[in-house]
Formats: C-alpha cells, sequence, structure tokens
C-alpha cells in the first residue's frame, strides 16, 4: 500500500514538473490549441477503451455507470477530435494566406 502510494505521488509530480516545462516554452501571443485537444481527443479515446474492455468478457458485463463514463468520453473525445481539425485547418490557411 505505501510503495503503491509513494509511486502514485512520484508519477504525478513527474508530470506537473513535465507539463510545467512545457508550458514554460509556449508564447502566449502565438498560442494554438491545437495539441490541446489531440492530446484529449487521444485521453478520452483511451478512457473509452479501457473502461468498456478492460477485464470485460462481454458487453452485458459493462454497468450503467460505466456506459455513462464511456458516453461522456466519447462525446468529448469526439469534440475535441473536431476541435483539433479546426484548428489545423484554420492553421493551415494562415500559412497560405503568409
Amino acid at each position: 500500500m505505501k510503495t503503491e502510494m509513494i509511486m502514485t505521488v512520484v508519477l504525478i509530480l513527474g508530470m506537473v514538473i513535465l507539463i510545467d516545462k512545457i508550458y514554460g516554452k509556449i508564447n502566449i501571443e502565438n498560442y494554438s490549441p491545437i495539441w490541446e485537444y489531440f492530446s484529449k481527443a487521444i485521453l478520452y479515446g483511451f478512457i473509452a477503451s479501457v473502461t468498456l474492455f478492460y477485464g470485460k468478457e462481454s458487453l452485458r458485463d459493462v454497468n450503467p455507470l460505466e456506459w455513462a463514463i464511456i458516453a461522456v468520453s466519447a462525446i468529448e473525445g469526439t469534440g475535441n477530435y473536431i476541435n483539433y481539425v479546426k484548428e489545423s485547418k484554420r492553421r493551415k490557411e494562415e500559412k497560405r494566406k503568409t
């Protein structure tokens, strides 16, 4: 139990330090949320996949709470992917104009 807690704290601190370094290099004036949308879409897809398939023999084993988590993850992931595509097209248009 203690080892799991220590590993969790170390993992969270490592992620916080990594995110701090990445966001420290972002120029706010030219900020584009394209990678934020992309990473959120991947994360929500991962959450939906793990919730749906981890330890399940069939879809009958998925309880209503898990279905709700899957639905929210799918909707959010799709929305973030659409925003990613829109932002990607906008950036391509800006590059063509310049």
